[in-house]
């Protein structure tokens, strides 16, 4: 006789970081998540590379519709990982500006939230993480001429605060903490919680340096202002997407922050 069990799926919604976080050479979250649970839960890529909160919004809607299908899997937890690319600053603002995202995301979790057929689904709110600016070398300029000197002395008076990069590794500080006071807001739903992958890779990345503990924000890593180190090899593989070590806090912190909100779904208490 078939068994009428029915199936179970774990939902990894997104931009390009979770698209490609099923790649075992990155040992991504996807990739983690499907060993943990093999066996026990279908673990869903629904990471579209490049997207930003509004941009997503069709793609969102699709994905409910096949969530609360009749017969669809029944979703334990979703993930919602979102502004790496809304926060990227283009001119004088960010690409997708931060009350608009506040609103996306608030969307999003409300449509979850009166779903009745996800009643009993959990939702992952994870922030953006930083990114990686290189850090300032001495220059070694002696030789290169008086033009160059001359260059190079003009470019060392602007404010470095200044630069778009640096306004971008800010800005992404704050769409993180604006993931974490959404979570915040939902805590009372049990259904909601935050996961500060921002603040994660920042202490992880200051432990590497042998800097934990750390306070001064302006030599925190990837910030790219003077006496900053960037991150070392092995955390982004460009100045935005994450490489192996960045994956494993992130598949850990996951894992600690479900676990510890929701023991029911370790995928040892989920039957064969």
């Amino acid at each position: 006789m078939a068994s009428t069990k029915r199936r179970l799926q774990i939902v990894l919604f997104g931009d390009s970081i979770t698209e490609w976080s099923f790649e075992p050479d990155t040992e991504g979250f996807g990739w983690d998540l499907s060993k943990r649970y093999k066996g026990k839960a279908e673990i869903v890529n629904e990471g579209y590379a490049g997207y930003t909160s509004e941009r997503i919004k069709p793609e969102f809607a699709r994905l409910v519709s096949r969530i609360t299908a009749q017969n669809a899997p029944k979703t334990l937890f979703m993930t919602i990982f979102l502004g790496a690319n809304d926060a990227c600053f283009v001119g004088d603002t960010e690409y997708v500006p931060l009350p608009q995202f506040s609103d996306n995301i608030h969307a999003f979790v409300e449509e979850i939230l009166t779903q009745d057929a996800l009643a009993t689904t959990k939702i992952v709110l994870i922030t953006p993480p930083p990114i990686n600016l290189p850090e300032q070398l001495p220059d070694d300029d002696e030789d290169l001429g008086p033009a160059f000197a001359a260059a190079m002395a003009a470019e060392e008076k602007k404010d470095p605060k200044d630069d778009r990069g640096y306004k971008t590794w800010v800005s992404k500080k704050r769409y993180a903490e604006r993931i974490m006071h959404i979570a915040a807001e939902y805590k009372e739903t049990g259904q909601v919680v935050g996961l500060d992958l921002w603040n994660a890779l920042i202490r992880a990345g200051l432990a590497e340096q042998g800097r934990a503990g750390e306070t001064d924000e302006d030599v925190w890593p990837g910030c790219g202002l003077p006496g900053a180190k960037e991150f070392g090899k092995g955390w982004f593989t460009d100045g935005l997407h994450l490489d192996w070590k960045a994956y494993n806090v992130l598949s850990r912190v996951l894992m600690e922050t479900v676990l510890r909100k929701w023991p029911e779904l370790s995928p040892d208490k989920l039957g064969l």
